[in-house]
Protein backbone atom coordinates (compact mmCIF):
# COMPACT_ATOMS: atom_id res chain seq x y z
CA UNK A 1 0.00 0.00 0.00
CA UNK A 2 1.63 3.05 -1.18
CA UNK A 3 0.01 6.37 -0.66
CA UNK A 4 1.18 9.07 -3.51
CA UNK A 5 3.23 11.89 -1.93
CA UNK A 6 3.29 10.47 1.15
CA UNK A 7 6.53 9.18 2.77
CA UNK A 8 5.69 5.87 4.80
CA UNK A 9 7.94 7.23 7.53
CA UNK A 10 6.04 9.77 7.53
CA UNK A 11 2.68 8.59 8.43
CA UNK A 12 3.89 6.59 10.86
CA UNK A 13 6.73 8.71 12.75
CA UNK A 14 5.74 11.11 15.34
CA UNK A 15 8.20 13.52 16.91
CA UNK A 16 8.06 13.59 20.37
CA UNK A 17 7.85 16.73 22.09
CA UNK A 18 9.40 17.31 25.39
CA UNK A 19 6.67 18.89 27.74
CA UNK A 20 7.03 21.48 29.91
CA UNK A 21 6.51 21.01 33.63
CA UNK A 22 2.84 21.98 35.36
CA UNK A 23 2.77 24.32 38.10
CA UNK A 24 2.20 21.85 40.55
CA UNK A 25 4.74 19.28 40.09
CA UNK A 26 8.21 19.61 41.10
CA UNK A 27 10.19 20.73 38.72
CA UNK A 28 12.18 17.68 37.15
CA UNK A 29 16.03 17.74 35.40
CA UNK A 30 17.30 17.79 38.97
CA UNK A 31 16.30 21.52 39.73
CA UNK A 32 15.76 21.58 43.69
CA UNK A 33 13.67 24.98 44.29
CA UNK A 34 9.74 26.17 44.49
CA UNK A 35 7.87 28.20 41.84
CA UNK A 36 5.65 30.96 42.33
CA UNK A 37 2.71 29.12 42.03
CA UNK A 38 3.80 26.36 43.98
CA UNK A 39 4.58 28.09 47.08
CA UNK A 40 1.21 30.03 46.95
CA UNK A 41 -0.59 26.63 46.24
CA UNK A 42 1.14 24.85 49.54
CA UNK A 43 0.69 27.81 51.81
CA UNK A 44 -3.35 28.01 50.39
CA UNK A 45 -3.46 24.05 51.46
CA UNK A 46 -1.29 24.92 54.92
CA UNK A 47 -3.77 27.52 55.40
CA UNK A 48 -7.12 25.63 54.56
CA UNK A 49 -5.44 22.73 56.83
CA UNK A 50 -5.40 24.98 60.33
CA UNK A 51 -8.27 26.32 59.67
CA UNK A 52 -10.41 23.73 59.61
CA UNK A 53 -8.16 22.53 62.50
CA UNK A 54 -9.41 25.28 64.20
CA UNK A 55 -12.92 25.05 63.42
CA UNK A 56 -13.10 20.72 64.55
CA UNK A 57 -11.39 21.92 68.00
CA UNK A 58 -13.96 25.06 68.42
CA UNK A 59 -16.91 22.78 67.51
CA UNK A 60 -15.62 20.33 69.91
CA UNK A 61 -15.31 23.16 72.89
CA UNK A 62 -19.21 24.32 72.08
CA UNK A 63 -20.06 20.70 72.89
CA UNK A 64 -19.27 21.16 76.34
CA UNK A 65 -22.73 22.72 77.51
CA UNK A 66 -24.11 19.64 77.33
CA UNK A 67 -22.28 18.84 80.72
CA UNK A 68 -24.17 21.36 82.10
CA UNK A 69 -27.16 19.69 81.82
CA UNK A 70 -26.32 17.05 84.19
CA UNK A 71 -25.06 20.19 87.17
CA UNK A 72 -27.78 21.64 89.56
CA UNK A 73 -29.41 24.81 88.00
CA UNK A 74 -28.89 28.01 89.73
CA UNK A 75 -31.71 29.72 87.31
CA UNK A 76 -33.88 26.62 88.60
CA UNK A 77 -33.06 27.22 91.88
CA UNK A 78 -33.73 30.77 92.09
CA UNK A 79 -37.26 29.56 90.01
CA UNK A 80 -37.76 27.40 92.97
CA UNK A 81 -37.36 29.99 96.21
CA UNK A 82 -39.50 32.65 94.21
CA UNK A 83 -42.28 30.05 93.72
CA UNK A 84 -42.45 28.62 97.02
CA UNK A 85 -42.12 32.33 98.50
CA UNK A 86 -44.99 33.17 96.74
CA UNK A 87 -47.01 29.88 98.00
CA UNK A 88 -45.92 30.21 101.61
CA UNK A 89 -46.90 33.65 101.70
CA UNK A 90 -50.58 32.75 100.96
CA UNK A 91 -50.46 29.44 103.40
CA UNK A 92 -52.70 28.63 106.45
CA UNK A 93 -50.60 26.90 108.06
CA UNK A 94 -46.66 25.39 108.12
CA UNK A 95 -44.77 22.77 109.43
CA UNK A 96 -41.84 20.54 108.86
CA UNK A 97 -42.85 16.71 108.34
CA UNK A 98 -40.66 13.08 108.62
CA UNK A 99 -38.52 14.55 110.50
CA UNK A 100 -37.08 17.80 108.89
CA UNK A 101 -36.89 16.13 105.91
CA UNK A 102 -39.74 17.96 104.16
CA UNK A 103 -42.02 20.92 103.84
CA UNK A 104 -46.00 20.80 104.50
CA UNK A 105 -47.97 23.35 104.37
CA UNK A 106 -52.25 24.33 103.74
CA UNK A 107 -52.59 26.15 100.42
CA UNK A 108 -55.42 28.89 100.33
CA UNK A 109 -57.61 26.79 99.04
CA UNK A 110 -57.44 24.24 101.23
CA UNK A 111 -54.89 21.74 100.04
CA UNK A 112 -52.14 19.87 101.98
CA UNK A 113 -49.39 20.58 99.83
CA UNK A 114 -46.18 18.35 100.47
CA UNK A 115 -42.67 19.54 99.04
CA UNK A 116 -40.15 16.28 99.59
CA UNK A 117 -37.27 14.98 97.85
CA UNK A 118 -37.62 11.83 95.28
CA UNK A 119 -34.76 10.11 94.00
CA UNK A 120 -32.73 12.68 92.45
CA UNK A 121 -35.26 15.79 92.77
CA UNK A 122 -37.38 17.94 94.99
CA UNK A 123 -40.73 17.59 94.13
CA UNK A 124 -44.66 19.27 94.84
CA UNK A 125 -47.35 16.69 95.93
CA UNK A 126 -50.83 17.63 96.52
CA UNK A 127 -52.73 16.24 98.60
CA UNK A 128 -50.36 12.89 98.24
CA UNK A 129 -51.36 12.48 94.78
CA UNK A 130 -48.83 12.99 91.94
CA UNK A 131 -45.78 15.19 91.81
CA UNK A 132 -44.45 18.20 90.13
CA UNK A 133 -40.60 18.32 89.75
CA UNK A 134 -39.54 21.46 91.28
CA UNK A 135 -35.54 20.81 91.04
CA UNK A 136 -33.48 18.05 90.08
CA UNK A 137 -29.86 17.00 90.84
CA UNK A 138 -30.84 16.84 94.86
CA UNK A 139 -28.70 15.16 96.55
CA UNK A 140 -30.33 16.23 100.49
CA UNK A 141 -33.07 18.11 101.39
CA UNK A 142 -33.77 19.85 105.20
CA UNK A 143 -36.26 21.94 106.68
CA UNK A 144 -36.21 23.94 109.86
CA UNK A 145 -39.19 25.59 111.15
CA UNK A 146 -39.52 28.66 113.92
CA UNK A 147 -42.08 30.61 115.13
CA UNK A 148 -42.07 32.93 111.87
CA UNK A 149 -40.23 31.47 109.10
CA UNK A 150 -38.86 28.34 107.44
CA UNK A 151 -35.52 27.52 106.22
CA UNK A 152 -34.66 25.49 103.11
CA UNK A 153 -30.97 24.03 102.98
CA UNK A 154 -30.66 22.13 99.83
CA UNK A 155 -27.36 20.17 98.88
CA UNK A 156 -26.38 19.14 95.46
CA UNK A 157 -24.90 16.86 93.80
CA UNK A 158 -21.25 18.44 94.19
CA UNK A 159 -21.90 18.96 98.10
CA UNK A 160 -22.46 22.39 97.71
CA UNK A 161 -25.25 23.63 100.36
CA UNK A 162 -28.13 26.45 99.29
CA UNK A 163 -30.18 27.76 102.28
CA UNK A 164 -33.20 29.87 101.38
CA UNK A 165 -35.27 31.92 104.44
CA UNK A 166 -38.70 32.19 104.10
CA UNK A 167 -40.84 34.84 106.07
CA UNK A 168 -44.28 33.46 107.17
CA UNK A 169 -47.15 35.42 108.52
CA UNK A 170 -49.83 33.07 109.80
CA UNK A 171 -47.13 31.29 111.90
CA UNK A 172 -45.89 28.17 112.18
CA UNK A 173 -47.78 24.39 113.00
CA UNK A 174 -45.36 22.20 115.98
CA UNK A 175 -43.94 19.58 114.16
CA UNK A 176 -45.87 16.13 114.56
Amino acid sequence: MYLIGVKRRDVYHTRYKESRPYAFTMLLNGEQGFTLVQALWQLQLFLFLSIGCVLIFSTAEKARPFEEINRFSQMEWRQTVLQLDEELSRATAIRSAQGGKALEYVSDQGRVVTIEPYQEMLRKRMDQAGHLPLLQKVKEFRVRTNQHRAILEVTDESGKVYEAVFFIYKGVVPTS
